[in-house]
């Protein structure tokens, strides 16, 4: 049990802030206390780091606070949706975003004018159709085989000169990138375009196939497993589902959330629920934080960087 603090507000670092947090309540407590875990996590030189994404946190504006992570070697497995990627290559080509008024917008006028929304952003069609072009062009250069889906983005990697890029950082890090619902996806509607003239190929049962191996080599070598999930659905499942055929919980586990548990969803799903599964186990050192993660991760980000 710690001993409660009013937290003290003036001219202070992001760090010293948070480290006020943990002494307070609610969320800003469990803020405080997922830093501690992250900091745990990416400083066990024996754990095996994975981050997952949902959401639309590319065009929110977090693509820089993931490619800090990267390049701080804080992460070494990346579980994606496929529309997190799509926007990072699309930003790689030049998409952009505007922002809007989602209470007062016309989505019909919107759709005429040639913009395509995201809540309070939108963006010009033409700028997805330029990377829908610029990305067949990548494929054609690409050896024609199967791949896992972190095979073929280390590949479209190679091919792009974007420094600000996840997908190029990826690559240049080697950081795996995964993305288990590769199909639901603007790029994973190109590679099958490009796939219906080539014999180029995605098989995400190799992806599986690699945490799956993975796990059981790293029991095996007494090695750990943490994440950082941010948001839920299908990125959140892999990571945490990839440790039960081994039998070896995670050992660090950060989620942040705005789900909540009792309509049954995953996304909204506790950690404390994950016991019952052996996704984590009394040994492990998790929490979850709900808040929106434009919020959360930028502080969450700076806050280890003043402090490593």
């Amino acid at each position: 049990m710690n001993k409660w603090k009013n937290l003290k507000i003036g001219k202070q670092t992001i760090d010293d802030l948070i480290k006020q947090m943990k002494y307070t309540a609610f969320n800003a407590r469990s803020l405080g206390e997922a830093v501690d875990i992250i900091e745990k996590m990416i400083t066990d030189k024996n754990c095996v780091k994975f981050l997952g994404l949902s959401g639309a946190l590319v065009p929110s504006g977090m693509r820089l606070c993931i490619v800090e992570m990267i390049k701080r070697n804080w992460i070494d497995i990346i579980v994606s949706t496929g529309a997190n990627i799509t926007h990072d290559i699309a930003q790689c080509f030049g998409e952009t975003y505007d922002q809007i008024d989602p209470e007062y917008v016309d989505d019909l006028e919107l759709r005429k004018k040639g913009f395509d929304r995201i809540y309070d952003l939108v963006s010009p069609v033409e700028t997805m159709e330029t990377m829908e072009n610029n990305i067949l062009e990548i494929l054609n250069k690409i050896d024609e085989k199967e791949y896992s889906t972190f095979e073929l983005l280390n590949e479209i990697g190679k091919h792009l000169n974007d420094n600000q890029s996840i997908v190029r950082n990826a690559h240049l890090n080697k950081v795996k990138l995964i993305v288990p619902a590769f199909i639901d996806s603007v790029l994973g509607l190109q590679v099958w375009v490009n796939s219906q003239t080539r014999n180029l190929k995605v098989n995400e049962f190799k992806d599986l196939g690699y945490v799956v191996n993975l796990n059981f080599d790293l029991k095996k070598k007494g090695k750990n497993t943490g994440c950082l999930i941010l948001g839920g659905g299908v990125p959140k499942n892999f990571i945490l589902q990839s440790v039960l055929m081994a039998d070896k919980p995670h050992k660090y586990v950060v989620q942040i959330t705005t789900d909540t548990p009792h309509y049954g969803g995953l996304s909204g799903a506790t950690l404390k629920e994950a016991l019952s599964w052996g996704k984590v186990d009394e040994k492990s050192l998790f929490t979850t934080v709900y808040c929106d993660t434009t919020i959360a991760l930028p502080l969450i980000v700076n806050s280890l960087i003043e402090r490593l």
